[in-house]
């Protein structure tokens, strides 16, 4: 059984572990060095230091915001880790001294599903995952599917509308902007007049009849069921996964389908209904999916 030093880099933490088959050993999490630096040495510092207090591992697999090009071990991207851009991870094996394996950190939850999860024996699949932002991450014909640039999945980037150029990031019109975690809880706190909200007010809110979370959830889900519609157009899963911390209440999930159904009760044609469930792995559900990229990485290298 390989024994590894897995990862989950983070805005904020970067969570880790041993790991050997299923079993996750040692977990703990450590603050990511200054995102906003361009200074690498700190990150890779933090990461060999918690590869010694480890103990011995056979290799070293990353879960990592960006786009990553997983055949040539290259970042091109960081995401909000600005020393991650352009990193050639071959040169974090000469420091390490063991094989290192990295892919993005949605594609991460969905391998996750895809080999020991809820998307398990499923040919076309989606996982979508509802935070601070929207992951994502396909599967068709059984195989995780990423697309000519490396962007498939990349659901935050999905627009109801055109950005005003004004727009921060120009991510006013962006799905994430809308029906995020963070976004319905934005939505939400603008309808109430409040300063904000989390998740777990929101859903209290819910449970106790509150009109107006009812109607702000409505629309979200309502929302989330447009651009199901539209990815099934264009993949036709059989089978969506909702992940995320949001998607552990069951209020959400059932908001989701209900929405779903109604999308599809409006048109004047038919159309297939997605089974869309949970995820099986939450919050360690990129440790997981980094495990097992390493797994199918190496096989690929003849490693």
């Amino acid at each position: 059984m390989t024994r590894l030093a897995v990862f989950d880099v983070g805005g904020t933490a970067i969570k880790y572990c041993a790991m050997e088959g299923t079993e996750l050993q040692l977990q703990g999490e450590v603050p990511t060095p200054d995102t906003a630096s361009l200074d690498r040495e700190p990150f890779l510092a933090t990461l060999e230091r918690v590869i010694a207090e480890l103990g011995p591992v056979e290799g070293v697999a990353l879960s990592v915001p960006g786009v990553v090009d997983v055949d040539a071990r290259y970042l091109h991207t960081g995401g909000a880790l600005m020393y991650n851009y352009d990193a050639d991870v071959t040169e974090w094996e000469r420091r390490f001294g063991l094989p290192v394996e990295v892919e993005n950190d949605a594609r991460c939850s969905t391998m996750a599903e895809l080999a020991v999860g809820n998307l398990s024996g499923v040919r076309n699949g989606v996982v979508l995952t509802f935070g601070t932002g929207i992951g994502g991450g396909a599967v068709v014909n059984g195989e995780l599917f990423k697309g000519s640039h490396l962007y498939s999945g990349e659901a935050s980037m999905m627009y109801f509308s055109t950005p005003r150029r004004d727009s921060e990031l120009r991510d006013d019109g962006a799905w994430s902007t809308a029906c995020s975690t963070t976004g319905m809880c934005r939505r939400l706190a603008e309808a109430k007049g409040i300063e904000g909200c989390n998740g777990r007010e929101l859903f209290a809110w819910l449970e106790q009849g509150d009109e107006e979370t009812a109607r702000v959830f409505g629309e979200v889900c309502d929302d989330i069921a447009t651009q199901i519609h539209n990815i099934q157009c264009w993949l036709d899963p059989e089978r969506i996964c909702l992940g995320g911390g949001i998607s552990r209440n069951p209020l959400f999930v059932e908001g989701v389908r209900d929405a779903h159904r109604r999308f599809n009760a409006e048109l004047n044609y038919a159309f297939p209904e997605a089974e869309i469930v949970t995820c099986r792995f939450f919050n360690e559900a990129n440790l997981i999916g980094a495990y097992q990229h390493f797994l199918r990485m190496r096989e690929k290298r003849g490693a």
